[in-house]
């Protein structure tokens, strides 16, 4: 049996897990990820990690899932906003060195499409739109089964493209970014900035917390709701039109709010573009949560080192 180490490494925690060739988890945890001399704690924390996982099971490879855009050909992070010394580290000659086992690395937004693609909410389908909505928006385009890379492996980047002329300005340097309105961050802001308004002070709320305000139709909450869902949907249209997906699955900790959620969005969607384009259910809820980057990362290993895949 094919054992593969995975980890998905985030600005606050490594996820990581032990997945076989079947798609079984055996195990997973997390730990803090390192904040100072990346370049040097990073590799340890990793290591001691599989080294720990190679006592009880034979390794075959290991599985890295991450933030900032990575160059997946070389297994290295080209750059991070997230984490300070993390751009530019190469990762997969790092770990390889060290353990002595093949390293496949890959983008986490890449990485939970395919992990949803193997054994989640698009298993079967060949060209899928995957978004993950937090502070921003992460994205990756799948056609005939396999992800949009680009010629800089920088292709994907829905969340940069403008929906509003002219509009709020992105941390990117444009204005009216897709990720501007339509991040759980965004509702989050102009909830409180609304209440603001009203000459209330909020000092924190999460999203979660506002949906469930709207579920007992607190006029406030209803209305940036709405807001909110009206510029996935616009998004989401220019998404479809261009690329005509199967499926377009959403992901992250607002994805969890259930059946209420999707309904508006795909009820929002057909509202928004050509009714040529229509079927019963576009959008739909990612199924494996926050553990599709430790399964894409597997089905990637498996796949770069020519292992079976079940």
């Amino acid at each position: 049996m094919d054992y593969i180490a995975c980890f998905d490494i985030g600005g606050t925690f490594i996820k990581y897990g032990l997945i076989d060739r079947d798609g079984q988890l055996h195990l997973k945890d997390n730990v803090p990820t390192p904040k100072e001399n990346l370049q040097t704690e990073l590799p340890e924390v990793l290591t001691g990690k599989i080294r720990e996982l190679t006592r009880a099971f034979p390794l075959t490879g290991i599985g890295i899932s991450s933030c900032g855009l990575v160059d997946c050909e070389k297994g290295e992070i080209l750059f991070s906003s997230n984490l300070k010394g993390y751009s530019g580290m190469k990762l997969a000659k790092i770990l390889t060195a060290k353990t002595n086992l093949p390293v496949s690395v890959e983008n986490d937004v890449k990485s939970a499409c395919y992990g949803e693609m193997w054994k989640g909410a698009i298993k079967g389908k060949k060209n899928v739109v995957f978004l993950t909505l937090g502070t921003g928006i992460g994205s990756a385009i799948i056609i005939d089964g396999k992800v949009v890379n680009g010629s800089g492996n920088l292709a994907g980047e829905l969340g940069h493209t403008v929906i509003v002329d002219n509009g709020r300005p992105c941390s990117c340097g444009r204005k009216g970014c897709y990720e501007r309105y339509a991040a759980t961050s965004v509702l989050v802001q102009d909830y409180i900035e609304k209440k603001q308004q009203n000459s209330e002070v909020i000092e924190h709320i999460s999203g979660e917390e506002i949906i469930a305000l709207v579920a007992r139709r607190d006029p406030l909450a209803v209305a940036v709701y709405e807001q909110f869902i009206h510029y996935i949907c616009v998004g989401l249209a220019n998404v479809t039109h261009l690329l005509n997906p199967e499926a377009i699955v959403i992901g992250g900790g607002i994805a969890e709010q259930g059946d209420q959620f999707f309904a508006a969005i795909n009820n929002g969607l057909k509202q928004e573009i050509m009714p040529l384009y229509h079927q019963d259910t576009l959008v739909f809820p990612s199924a494996l949560g926050n553990l599709a980057g430790l399964y894409g990362a597997c089905y990637l290993t498996l796949k770069k080192f020519k292992h079976p895949i079940a």
